[in-house]
């Protein structure tokens, strides 16, 4: 049987090294999704806005509320996408914060803050960052979807 200390120490390894996996997943995760995210919104957003009038005979005579709701989407992605930057940078901060408190106390230390207050926070920012990215991609979808259905009743 191993002395507690030992594995105390294994338990305390595994916990730092989660600390730099979870920074690494984050950061490699968030730049994909935004990087695609980011990329379709503003190239159909561009693309629409520049070329609209010369693919859409007669653009002030028919309506064009299908076309606006696509831009308004393409914006609304953009947003929800810039902001949840920032909550899901705040949101691992936390983590960070909480998991380094689990090291601090396995070496008998007390906790540097307030441990709960920071549980509760990573939660809530990590809602927010996952709700943000469902409005993020959804608009990005519905946006892509009412150009189509425009540029098909139109063209």
């Amino acid at each position: 049987m191993e002395p507690d200390n030992e594995i105390n120490e294994r338990y305390i390894s595994k916990l730092e090294k989660h600390i730099e996996i979870a920074k690494e997943s984050s950061k490699y995760s968030l730049d994909r999704f935004d990087i695609l995210i980011i990329s379709l919104s503003t190239s159909a957003l561009v693309l629409s806005i520049g070329f609209v009038k010369d693919v859409v005979p007669h653009l002030d005579k028919i309506n064009t509320s299908l076309l606006k709701t696509a831009w308004l989407l393409f914006v609304v992605s953009l947003i929800s996408n810039l902001i949840s930057q920032v909550t899901g940078f705040y949101a691992n901060s936390f983590d960070i914060r909480v998991t380094n408190n689990l090291v601090r106390k396995e070496r008998g230390r007390s906790f540097k803050g307030k441990q709960n207050l920071f549980i509760r926070y990573c939660n809530i920012l990590s809602n927010i960052t996952t709700s943000l990215n469902g409005v993020s991609l959804f608009s990005l979808i519905g946006g892509i979807i009412s150009l189509l259905i425009f540029f098909s009743i139109h063209i």
